[in-house]
């Protein structure tokens, strides 16, 4: 079952709880945004559904909800952003905003982030990069606290999920948005089915076994995850394990000196630099004319264009409000009576 609640009472609500816990006003607001409209994008897993989780992290000292991004190096139109361990959103999108500054004025910039809890949907971040005008990229081995996926042919957790996200401006206020964990699915994924007492998907996990399984509660009884397209999936997975991860001062999260975090890498590239932005831009538009024209094979109604499910789920969830498991809300309302916040009205 769920419970619907329309996107700005249940941004407040997450937004009192994080400052209630220890957030200044800014920060609190920030990652109260962010999580809402991953909800509303249709990315249930990165959305409300985390507060409790960070509050636990709070509470446990693993996040500090008071940090701020700083750069720790700078190097031409490349630099190191250590986010001290507070929100990931807030040192994610400083990394965004820094990246894309360097990128306007060099042509192409890297920066990578490091120190940073979960920074949310990865998407959010290369889509603020190509709301700039230029191509955004992001890279991030995925998991916090020890790896899920399972390299091709294994069955032990050595890679975390490990997404890639790949963001490029398109004419108007569009932008051609994919965004993908390395994993066949991600892990949120896994949790939000079994928040919701469902299977998870077919084709995805292993128990501790080594045979196939669909049931979430494995989760945390030995099971893995299996790397997206075979062992394709799985290279791109290890390669996140060791680009965004060491470029960021981390280390694998098989290592034995890992340390816990998010690292993650955002590079921005100005068309401007290499060709005229008008084509790069008439190019783009044609392109996605040639596959939304593109007929539909048996059993699809269309073709979709990345990122057009998320930009449909938002229109309708805009007006529609946002579907929250029962567990999640629950959830919520627990942290609210225990913090003193009240619960806005619906």
């Amino acid at each position: 079952m769920t419970h619907t609640i329309h996107a700005e009472p249940l941004t407040k609500l997450c937004r009192d709880i994080f400052a209630a816990a220890g957030a200044p006003a800014d920060i609190a607001a920030l990652v109260a945004e962010s999580l809402v409209n991953t909800n509303l994008f249709g990315h249930d897993s990165h959305g409300a559904l985390r507060v409790m989780q960070y509050i636990t992290m709070i509470r446990a000292g693993m996040i500090q909800p008071e940090q701020r991004p700083q750069i720790r190096k700078r190097f031409g139109a490349t630099a190191m952003v250590r986010g001290g361990n507070g929100f990931g959103q807030v040192g994610a999108r400083f990394a965004a905003g820094l990246v894309r500054r360097l990128g306007a004025d060099y042509g192409i910039a890297a920066v990578s982030l490091g120190q940073t809890t979960h920074i949310g949907r990865l998407g959010e971040y290369t889509a603020h990069i190509a709301a700039a005008g230029l191509v955004g990229i992001g890279f991030t081995s995925g998991s916090m606290y020890s790896g899920w996926v399972t390299p091709y042919g294994g069955r032990e957790r050595l890679f975390g999920t490990n997404p890639m996200s790949f963001a490029v401006p398109c004419p108007g206020d569009e932008t051609l948005l994919l965004d993908f964990a390395t994993a066949g699915v991600a892990h949120g994924k896994i949790v939000l089915a079994r928040a919701k007492g469902i299977p998870a998907p077919s084709g995805m996990m292993l128990d501790k076994h080594g045979k196939p399984t669909t049931d979430a509660q494995l989760l945390d009884e030995g099971a893995v995850l299996l790397p997206m397209g075979l062992h394709k999936g799985s290279g791109l997975a290890m390669m996140m394990e060791l680009i965004p991860t060491l470029l960021a001062g981390h280390r694998p999260i098989s290592a034995p000196d890992f340390s816990f975090g998010n690292p993650t890498l955002l590079l921005a590239i100005s068309p401007a630099a290499f060709d005229n932005d008008r084509d790069f831009a008439e190019q783009v538009a044609a392109l996605k004319a040639r596959v939304k024209a593109a007929q539909p094979a048996a059993g699809f109604d269309e073709v979709l264009l990345p990122g057009e499910p998320e930009a449909r789920a938002y229109a309708k969830r805009s007006q529609t409000g946002i579907p929250l498991p029962d567990a999640v809300w629950a959830d919520l309302r627990e942290l609210a009576a225990e913090l003193g916040v009240a619960i806005p009205g619906l």
